[in-house]
This record gives structure tokens, sequence and C-alpha cells, in this order.
């Protein structure tokens, strides 16, 4: 039987972390958090907060891939706490409806801002997200090594385009000083409350640094290298968005980011010229396009783990004998991701989906406790820092975050957990075959 390869060093996991958290969020998000935040010094306070938080995250998922470097992530460890049926919604949820979506949207976003330098129209935009989705998706299933390449280039681009935003902001006068950038007011319940609204867009932002965990088996030494990829990764990313963000409050007003979304876009004008606008564009697609090449690469590996334990995807879990990669899986999430790009509606899909996923979060960073107790005698080569704080500390923040999007769209997450219920059923039917299989075994 193919196997998969362990072709993935220490810096290509950190990459893949790197470039799956930077999108297009940094370059977009700083007007809707300013329209709920009225000091520079609170805005850099939620981007501290949602990384710390995405950091107490970040540690129980590097204790679990540690623990059970297996490909599927997630899947694996919810599977392993609470049973099966919860490791299949969670597959299910996760491929169906959360992550083709997000690489229609990236591939959408990718296409919008190349628009920008090559004008070819709406219509154009659809054709255009198409064929990155599809130009990604055959370069993985040529196999992991082309997939990283892909993977390391975008992620040095996306650095060193953040590097090169903030060395402008540092080379040039802002207009507000950074002692008031840095200076956080006291919060009123209202502020706390409008502080807890911007955190949303903070942590959407941050995600992605679950990433590496879901290609555990192609990772050399994963007891290691997945944890440090995750914990790197994220370290890198939380010190670009805080000096990232430092530049936007230093050089625009804060009463006036709201209405100018294309925040960064405006630092470089202002800093270029004319050029600027371009070469913000071009960071951008850059940016959407290295994470649209790790969304493909790894949701190849998360159908790949569904498959292996379940009949009903069994097909789509074939490990191409050439290219050592889920080319079949890599192909079925494509087409899946154009046909949404053609439908246009993907954008609802993944805010439906954005609650079961945020509960499978934090019922995975739970699974560190569970699994301390119920499986005490795996080894674990790493840690929870804080153990059992940690891990409290990030359900808490989850089941907050939760909630407050429960209240701004009831509506969306009824429909979003509706979604996920689906896979309750298709999970009880595939069941017989899978014991008549065992027992002939």
């Amino acid at each position: 039987m193919t196997q998969l390869r362990r072709s993935l060093g220490a810096m290509d996991a950190t990459a893949l972390v790197v470039g799956c958290v930077i999108g297009a969020g940094i370059f977009r998000t700083a007007a809707s958090i300013a329209g709920y935040l009225h000091s520079p010094g609170q805005i850099m306070a939620v981007w501290l907060a949602g990384g710390i938080i995405s950091f107490c995250g970040a540690l129980c998922y590097a204790e679990l891939g540690a623990a059970y470097p297996k490909t599927g992530g997630d899947f694996v460890y919810l599977a392993k706490a609470y049973g099966r049926g919860v490791g299949f919604v969670f597959g299910w949820t996760k491929i169906f409806t959360e992550r083709v979506g997000t690489i229609a949207v990236l591939g959408f976003v990718f296409a919008e801002y190349l628009g920008f330098l090559l004008p070819y129209g709406a219509a154009g935009t659809k054709w255009a997200a198409a064929a990155a989705i599809g130009l990604l998706t055959l370069a993985n299933a040529a196999g992991i090594q082309v997939g990283k390449e892909v993977q390391n280039l975008f992620a040095a681009i996306k650095v060193l385009a953040l590097l090169g935003i903030i060395a402008v902001g540092a080379a040039t006068a802002g207009a507000v000083s950074s002692s008031d950038v840095l200076r956080v007011e006291s919060m009123d319940p209202t502020a706390l409350s409008s502080f807890g609204v911007a955190l949303v867009f903070v942590l959407w932002t941050y995600g992605g640094w679950t990433e590496s965990s879901y290609v555990a088996e192609e990772i050399r030494d994963p007891e290691r290298n997945l944890p440090l990829s995750i914990l790197a990764g994220l370290a890198l990313v939380t010190a670009l968005y805080l000096a990232v963000n430092w530049v936007y409050l230093t050089h625009i007003p804060l009463s006036e980011m709201p209405g100018r979304p294309l925040v960064a876009a405006e630092v470089m004008r202002a800093a270029l010229g004319s050029v600027g606008g371009g070469v913000t564009a071009l960071m951008v697609a850059c940016s959407a396009f290295g994470a649209l090449n790790g969304y493909i690469l790894t949701s190849g590996r998360i159908l790949l783990a569904l498959g292996r334990e379940y009949p009903l995807y069994s097909r789509l879990a074939k490990i191409h004998p050439r290219s050592a990669a889920p080319a079949r899986a890599l192909w079925f999430n494509g087409l899946l991701a154009v046909l949404l790009v053609g439908w246009g509606t993907f954008d609802q899909i993944v805010t439906y989906s954005t609650v079961a996923i945020s509960i499978f979060f934090a019922m995975a960073a739970f699974a560190v406790v569970v699994l301390r107790i119920r499986d005490p005698g795996t080894p674990r080569p790493y840690r929870v820092w804080g153990y059992p704080v940690t891990p409290l500390l990030f359900v808490a923040a989850m089941l907050a975050f939760i909630v407050n999007i429960v209240l701004m769209q009831p509506k969306e997450t009824l429909v979003g957990l509706g979604l996920a219920a689906l896979g309750i059923p298709l999970y009880f039917w595939p069941r017989r075959p899978l014991i008549r299989e065992s027992a002939r075994v």
C-alpha cells in the first residue's frame, strides 16, 4: 500500500502555518475593527488579546499533535477523546461546509485583487478564481514536494510584504504619535462588549494555526517539529500583526479609519504615490494565493483521514502511487470549490460553519484534559504550559466567541448547526458495512 512521505521539515511546516494564517484579513480588517473600538490603544490590545488566545489554543494543539502525529489533526483528536461519531461529524463539517467554502473565498479574493492589475471584469474574476484553484490542486496532486515549494515561496513573499508595510511606516512620519497608539484607556461595560465584537474579526484573522497538524504523517520528526511549527509560526504572525497595526494606527487617524477599508493601500499610496495601490493589490493577491495553496494542501489530508475510517469516503482516501499524494481527495475538494465559485454563495457557507467549527475547536482544546485522564500511557513529547489553566482559558474564550456570534447572527448559526447535524445520519449509514468488513477480517 502506498504511504505518505515524510517530506516536510520544521521550516516547511512553519511556512504552512504562516502561509495559512496570513491571508487577506490583515490587509482589510482594520476598518471593521475601528468601527467598534474608539481608542488606538484598545485596538492594539485586541490584537494582542487575539494573539494570546490563539497561542493558548496552539499550545493545546502542540501537545495533541506531538502525542498523536496522524494525518487529520482535529479529526484524530476528537475521535480519540469523544468517539468516532464526533470525529466524523467534525470531518463532515470541516470539509463539506467550512473548508471548501474557504478555498472558494480565497480563490475569489486572489482573482479580485489580480483584477486591479489585469482588469478582466466580473466574469473574468470567476474564471481566474477557478483557474487558480485548478492550478494549485494540480500542483499539490503532483506531490507534497511541489506543494511545499509553492507554500514556502508565497509564505516568504507575504512575510516580506508585511515587513515592507512596517518599513514604510517606520520610515515615514505618521499623523498619530506612537505614545497615543500604545496608551490603553479604561473600558466601561459598553466598551468591553464592543471589544468582544472586535475580537471576532481578530480571531478570524489569526485563524489557520492548526494547519500543520493535518499533515503530521508527512512531517519529519513530528513529535518535535509539529509543535515547533505551530508555536513558532503563530509567534511570528502575532509579532507581524502587532507591528502592522501600529503602522496603520500611526498613519491614519482612528476617526477616519472606518470609512477607509483598504487601510494598507492608503499607507502604501501615501508613501509611494499612485504606485502604492498597485503594490498593495499585488501583496493581497500573493497573500491570498499562498493561503489558497496551503488550504488546498491540508484539505486533501482531512478528507484522506476521513476516508481511512469510513467506507462512505474510502474511494477518496487513495494515495497516488507516484506522487504519494491524496490526489482523489484533492481533486474532489477542488471541484466542489470551483462549483461554489460559479454559484457565488460561498461567503454564506463559511459564515454558516463558523459556530460549528468553533465548537469543535473548543472540544479539541478540552481533549487535552480528557486524554490525559483517559489515555495517560501515551507518550507526550510536548506538554501544554500552564496546564490545566491554558486549555480551560482557550475553551472559555471560544465559548464567549461562539455566544457572540450566536447573538450577532442567530439565523446563520442555526443553519450552520443544521449543516453540521447532517453528518449524524451519514455517520450511522455506513456503519453496517464497516462492521461486516471487521467481522470478515
